[in-house]
């Protein structure tokens, strides 16, 4: 698109403003190389529309770096992947080439639950071979970052997996990973030396509700006049929201109060019986927009949808509304818990667990070099190593041949296939139902019935924050238009390269989009999500992007052509199992639908977060690493 062909609303929104020569090179020379992005480079006079043209139309701007051809499930991941959706492995497989090589464990999947299987099956068979399949141009499935080039500061926000804390009182096997990979213990954060009077997260979560009363947050309502942001809407019990007296007093017992409508034992079974929404207005008698206001929180922090359709159980493990009473003075209380990010979110943690598992994957030590540092891909796919990483390689068939299992790939166009003395499934369930072709039909019914919600998580980079700072508020919740939540986060100090904090320097605002329609059956919104999440492309949703933050924002100053360096979107059409009554508890024997699954077959092995109960990293590390302790085992 030239210039010209912009409309009079584009330009004042600032749709073709210039963006760095840098950013233009790390977005469209697929392959070309990290050294091609190092050091900044001036400004180019030609327009963002114009530079838009070099890159896919639909994929978008992708920033710079290591991770600018990898923002969400491209277009070239989603075509990989939908061979298996429409069923083209014949083809794929009859012509496949096998590339000679065996493997002790072959992992499907380069995410936590992958680097987590890959990490446990090496603690208990020191010397065996491990070959990790991840389909992406980049390791770690959602725990990748965006990076942008903003005024000579290097600025990341999460495309995905974000918030996290270290090991404290308990011990998991992402504690132990945490630790045996070198995580520090202590982080420091800016805002420990310059607050500006703002109280701001240091997360994309935990002022969505988690942590809201201890941060400053302002909800933006509609009213005769157009709009109007309320800030701290708790500090005076709602009194100055619009809401009617008995959603206001309602919102207050379900927030904040401690009610409970059944004894601890049997709880699990009885909750996982009915949906959070029937929970909270039949169980509770609370008023229904209770459950609205919740909708969005329950879908975007793990789930995919709203309370109309998910099991009350599975609010039960978030500690959401209504569910506090069942928690005891020690449990571990979510709200109490600060949580904090990486500057590209928990994409720092999967760098440190590839480095142990591949020492020269990132040159250097300490956590300025192995956050910030470049990859080595070449060092990933060696020749020799234990632990081998094999980049934009998607499964396409897995199945028992005879004493050990084969794995087809799709890589660059080409099938390939290696044969593995194990495998390990760590890719999502409505992957592995496509894949493993001798699997169980008690394991493919199982997972014939995981449903998943898509999710677009956008990442704002901002020439500055003045706007943010006239309204004192680090995060927003609004009620209409895109998304309904975004937010800046207080820096992590890492070395040298800690980015700027300061109202009148560059950040990055994020937003996280669900896509639920309530009132549908979950697999009518599940369908439509994705449809709402893919149809559009890059250029109308940075459109809608600029207009929505020009809406919310304008009054405090906020201008989109001159205050937005770039936008990236990152798309994820299976982001969160979607767990609907019956799926904890339910099935045979009332174990729920994960149980068979866990138990494996033959030599082929299931772990991922879903079979965690929830998606989180400590849970997708957890099941991970069952799936590599099991192969260990068969391999006695």
């Amino acid at each position: 698109m030239a210039r010209g062909d912009l409309s009079g609303v584009d330009r004042r929104l600032g749709v073709g403003q210039p963006i760095t020569r840098r950013d233009f090179i790390g977005s469209t020379l697929v392959g070309a190389g990290a050294t091609l992005l190092s050091g900044c480079a001036p400004l180019a006079t030609t327009p963002q529309t114009v530079q838009t043209a070099g890159f896919h139309p639909w994929d978008g701007y992708g920033g710079v770096g290591d991770y600018a051809t990898s923002n969400g499930n491209t277009q070239a991941v989603m075509d990989a992947a939908h061979v298996l959706r429409d069923g083209g492995q014949a083809g794929a497989l009859a012509s496949a080439s096998a590339t000679g090589e065996t493997f002790d464990l072959v992992v499907v999947g380069g995410g936590f639950a992958g680097l987590g299987a890959a990490f446990q099956f090496h603690a208990g068979s020191e010397g065996r071979t491990c070959l990790v399949l991840d389909n992406h141009p980049v390791f770690g499935g959602e725990a990748k970052e965006n990076e942008f080039s903003v005024g000579g500061y290097r600025l990341f926000g999460p495309q995905g997996s974000n918030g996290f804390m270290p090991p404290v009182g308990r011990t998991t096997l992402s504690d132990d990973l945490w630790r045996a990979v070198g995580m520090p213990m202590e982080y420091e954060f800016a805002d420990a030396d310059e607050t500006f009077g703002m109280r701001l997260a240091h997360d994309s979560y935990d002022a969505m509700f988690w942590g809201e009363p201890h941060l400053d947050v302002g909800h933006y309502f509609r009213d005769g006049n157009g709009g109007r942001w309320v800030k701290n809407i708790w500090d005076d019990g709602l009194a100055r929201t619009p809401w009617s007296d008995p959603l206001r007093r309602d919102m207050l017992r379900a927030f904040t109060g401690k009610e409970t409508a059944h004894g601890m034992e049997g709880l699990g079974p009885w909750l996982d019986a009915m949906s959070y929404r029937n929970y909270l207005v039949r169980e509770l008698k609370l008023h229904p927009g209770v459950a609205d206001h919740i909708d969005p929180v329950l879908a975007i922090a793990n789930y995919g949808f709203g309370c109309d359709v998910i099991s009350a159980y599975a609010a039960y493990l978030l500690q959401l509304p209504g569910m506090k009473g069942y928690f005891t003075a020690d449990t571990y209380d979510f709200s109490q818990i600060k949580i904090m990010s990486f500057p590209g979110g928990n994409t720092t943690y999967a760098r440190y667990i590839v480095k142990h598992l591949i020492p020269d994957s990132i040159p250097g030590q300490g956590l300025e070099n192995i956050a910030h540092g470049r990859i080595d891909f070449d060092a990933l796919d060696r020749d020799g190593d234990p632990t081998r990483l094999r980049l934009g390689a998607t499964a396409i068939d897995v199945r028992h041949e005879g004493d050990g299992v084969r794995v087809t790939y799709l890589r660059d166009g080409r099938a390939e296939q290696v044969r593995a003395r194990t495998v390990a499934i760590s890719a999502s369930g409505q992957m592995a139902r496509r894949i493993v072709a001798d699997m169980p039909e008690n394991v493919r019914a199982n997972y014939a019935q995981f449903h998943h919600g898509a999710v677009l998580v956008v990442n704002v980079a901002l020439n500055n924050w003045r706007f943010l700072h006239r309204l004192g508020i680090g995060a927003g919740r609004w009620y209409d238009g895109f998304g309904f939540v975004g937010s800046i986060r207080a820096p992590m100090k890492v070395g040298g390269l800690t980015a700027p904090h300061h109202p009148n320097l560059p950040t990055v605002m994020t937003f996280y989009v669900p896509f639920h329609t309530p009132g549908l059956h979950i697999d009518a919104q599940a369908r439509l999500g994705r449809a709402q999440l893919l149809a559009k492309p890059y250029l109308d949703y940075e459109r809608e992007i600029r207009t929505h933050m020009n809406d919310l924002f304008g009054s405090a100053g906020f201008d989109a052509r001159r205050d937005i360096a770039g936008i990236i979107l990152n798309r994820w059409g299976h982001a969160y199992i979607a767990p609907q009554p019956g799926f904890y508890f339910g099935g045979e024997n009332g174990e729920g639908l994960t149980a068979p699954i866990k138990q494996g077959h033959g030599r082929i092995f299931y772990g991922h977060s879903e079979l965690g109960w929830r998606m989180n990293y400590r849970n997708a590390i957890t099941e991970g690493g069952r799936a590599g302790e099991q192969a260990a085992a068969a391999l006695g």
